[in-house]
């Protein structure tokens, strides 16, 4: 597309279209290791807008989030809390971004413990 400036000179402008994606991810934890809940797409960011975690078992459990950041190979604490029995919250306190193949990941005290869903909005980058 072409664009006059304000001295009548021609510029072309590159018009790019990314694509916004609104987004959920379930999860159910069977286990204690670290579970990846949500892998961004390789052309894609991701914002997690909520992690709403429901403790569906008969004790108070300690539940932890984690970032895994590809490009440093390293998992990144961001949240630790316990949450009782018959209760649900949102594990984290604001939005969390993702860069292109991050990971989010949770850790449960125990297994059989947390059903939840993320709410995720992803940008594609193509």
């Amino acid at each position: 597309m072409n664009h006059k400036d304000s001295l009548g000179l021609q510029h072309q402008v590159q018009e790019q279209i990314m694509a916004n994606r609104y987004i959920n991810a379930q999860f159910d934890l069977t286990t204690t290791d670290a579970t990846d809940v949500y892998t961004a797409p390789s052309e894609s960011r991701a914002i997690i807008q909520n992690i709403q975690v429901a403790n569906v078992g008969g004790s108070n459990v300690e539940l932890k989030g984690f970032v895994f950041d590809t490009s440093a190979s390293k998992a990144f604490q961001f949240a630790e809390q316990t949450i009782n029995t018959g209760t649900s919250r949102s594990l984290n306190n604001g939005t969390i971004i993702l860069e292109e193949s991050d990971k989010l990941q949770l850790q449960a005290g125990t297994a059989d413990i947390f059903e939840g869903t993320v709410s995720i909005l992803e940008f594609d980058r193509t």
